[in-house]
């Protein structure tokens, strides 16, 4: 006080009762922090608190609308129109303005068409990459699933020779000509059986496919020659709608079970940047084992669909063969050896992933954004680790998939004859482990992984060097 009175009596035109220096907030001894029109703040949080609340939330109709004079109706309470409700201006100016902004950003056409532009530029990006990556994942699950005779594939190669070599007797046959008819009829009757024999191999595994090796575009050529374009894309809009769904039941159950962990969302939030790394962990990988376990049948449907013949009157819609499963009827017929490769094949993925970004980040202070060429060398070097553990399970979970479509009283039967490849035998998982000879099997279209996640990884350095040159840009 000694120092208001003195400044008082070196500046006598000064009042600081009535002083404005145009702040927000002006601090008084007498009332407190008060605001430009002089209304105690303290006062203002009382009245909200232990009156406001019960008093206006009634007015307005209930909790919803409580929360809109939470939001608006503050500022328009103590905005000069009074303190008292008896008149009702409050409630309809609240009202109004909420019901004014809300219809504002409805009707506005210019955020509409961004809106609409940028899901249909995502909705094209998406569905180019399917179309491209459908083919590989097509041949991949066919070498895992398929059964291909080494035997079979070198009469294949043997038979363009056979046939170019029996022309080639026929072209020379004219240098000896023998003109008896005993020893005529044996000769010819060699002859033309060599060249049948192709066309009976071909007539024995017609509704097959039979490439001539193993190689991705051999199994390709052999599905065009059988079925043409359309069989290289087969199940094209179901494994779409699964690649679909997997992502949005994904992000809905990450969504869901956040709260209830008291985390953030990893789809908005990295885990790394989390305040307990270890329950966001869980919640990741929780989503996705849940995600498959929802999907599972729709996979069922996408397996049977990729080895069913197309065009010979098997069901083939999407729509009818979801109609015919039913959880309540088919979940008890579901062998538990599935199941569990399901959820290993789901956990596989998404362990990796998010175990490198926090080890990185944990442990070297490296992450996307401040050591981007680093980190995704690394990344690159885990999706390549991840591939070798991801391969067998999804061969063997394939395979245990195949062995259950072929059963009778399974709602997606289907029989061998309907199948383009010859299905290979398998019992369960430890003798398939058994089998020393032919459990390398279980690693078939490493190649095809390995160009996915090469091709996956430049495109992610493509869209980073794009980003990058636009920030450089604006700055």
């Amino acid at each position: 006080m000694d120092d208001l009175n003195g400044s008082s009596q070196l500046r006598p035109y000064y009042d600081a009762g009535s002083f404005n220096a145009g702040y927000s907030a002006v601090f008084k001894p007498d009332y407190g922090v008060v605001d430009p029109n002089g209304f105690n703040i303290a006062s203002k949080l009382n009245v909200v608190t232990q009156q406001g609340l019960k008093k206006y939330g009634k007015r307005i109709g209930g909790d919803r609308k409580m929360l809109s004079e939470l939001t608006t109706g503050i500022k328009a309470r103590f905005g000069g129109i009074g303190s008292e409700y008896g008149d009702g201006n409050v409630n309809e100016k609240v009202i109004k303005s909420l019901g004014s902004l809300e219809w504002a950003d409805i009707c506005n056409y210019r955020i509409w068409r961004s809106v609409f532009n940028r899901l249909l530029q995502e909705f094209l990006k998406k569905y180019f990459q399917h179309l491209i990556q459908l083919p590989f994942d097509t041949a991949r699950l066919l070498l895992q699933v398929g059964k291909f005779d080494a035997a079979g594939m070198s009469s294949n190669k043997r038979a363009g020779h056979r046939i170019d070599g029996s022309s080639n007797d026929l072209d020379s046959g004219d240098e000896d000509i023998d003109y008896f008819p005993t020893v005529g009829v044996h000769n010819d009757n060699g002859r033309w059986g060599s060249r049948t024999e192709p066309s009976e191999i071909v007539a024995s595994s017609s509704q097959q496919i039979a490439p001539s090796s193993l190689h991705t575009m051999e199994i390709l050529n052999s599905i065009m020659d059988k079925e043409g374009t359309k069989g290289v894309w087969r199940a094209n809009n179901t494994v779409f709608i699964y690649n679909f769904l997997s992502e949005s039941l994904d992000a809905w159950f990450t969504g869901l079970l956040s709260p209830f962990l008291h985390v953030p969302d990893p789809y908005f939030i990295d885990i790394i940047h989390s305040p307990d790394i270890q329950k966001s962990v869980i919640l990741t990988l929780a989503a996705g084992v849940f995600t498959g376990l929802v999907l599972l049948p729709l996979d069922l449907i996408k397996t049977r669909l990729t080895i069913g013949q197309i065009g010979n009157g098997q069901e083939r819609s999407l729509r009818c063969l979801v109609r015919k499963w039913s959880w309540r009827d088919y979940f008890k017929s579901l062998p538990g050896e599935m199941v569990v490769l399901n959820m290993t094949n789901s956990l596989v993925g998404r362990a990796f992933k998010e175990l490198t970004s926090i080890l990185l980040y944990q442990k070297y202070n490296i992450d996307r954004f401040s050591s981007r060429i680093i980190y995704h060398t690394l990344d690159f070097i885990s999706n390549c680790i991840q591939l070798f553990f991801k391969l067998p399970v999804e061969a063997l979970l394939r395979r245990c998939q195949v062995k259950y479509l072929l059963d009778e009283d399974t709602p997606f039967h289907i029989s061998p004859q309907d199948l383009i490849i010859k299905p290979r035998s398998y019992r369960n998982i430890f003798v398939t482990f058994r089998n020393y000879d032919t459990i390398a099997e279980l690693w078939r279209g490493w190649r095809i992984g390995l160009m996915g996640v090469i091709c996956g990884h430049g495109l992610r350095l493509i869209e980073l060097q794009n980003v990058v040159t636009e920030e450089e840009e604006k700055f």
